[in-house]
């Protein structure tokens, strides 16, 4: 007997698509729906994944505009969907998916982070990212779209941003953060 699997299958087009795709043994499946006309633009198109949702017997996966743990309660409850995908909104916060829990369950959404929170995972991630890298000049380089997420509302955030997208080293950016975090807490 073959042991199923769960395989991602990207670009189905059309819903005949989707319902061969079910027909052939998918066990669930996962739609964000905007076209690649739109790219990050317009809104996401919940009512597809709503008739996604009523035509098919197997789970359907939304995704698409989740930003907060609201966002997450009201695709569930706007289309009935199985499950949601985090994709974009989890980029420098993932802080969103306690949020998300906490609406699923019905509990009070955990507090923001403050910028020492903030910045202390940032640090974690960055040097996780770079441990997996062979070169750590290039693990820097690759992380530096992180860092832009992760300062991203904060006060003076655009200098910060400007000065953390030129690093090299991690040593660099412990420095920028620590340096942006003294100022931050001095003006408090």
């Amino acid at each position: 007997m073959v042991k199923p699997v769960d395989i991602k299958i990207c670009g189905l087009r059309k819903r005949d698509d989707i319902r061969a795709a079910a027909d052939a043994g998918a066990r669930w499946i996962t739609l964000h729906p905007r076209t690649r006309a739109d790219m990050y633009s317009g809104e996401a198109r919940w009512e597809e994944i709503s008739a996604l949702v009523d035509r098919l017997e197997i789970p359907v996966i939304g995704n698409g505009d989740i930003r907060t743990g609201e966002d997450v309660l009201r695709m569930r409850d706007a289309t009935g969907c199985h499950g949601i995908m985090i994709a974009r909104g989890s980029h420098g916060d993932p802080w969103i998916f306690a949020q998300a829990q906490a609406a699923l369950a019905g509990h009070r959404m955990p507090p923001e982070p403050n910028v020492e929170e903030r910045f202390e995972v940032c640090l974690r991630h960055a040097r996780n990212a770079i441990a997996f890298e062979r070169d750590p000049e290039q693990g820097v380089v690759e992380f530096r779209k992180h860092l832009g997420w992760y300062t991203k509302g904060l006060p003076e955030g655009a200098r910060l941003r400007k000065q953390l997208f030129g690093v090299k080293r991690l040593e660099e950016i412990e420095a920028l953060l620590g340096a942006y975090l003294a100022r931050y807490r001095a003006a408090v």
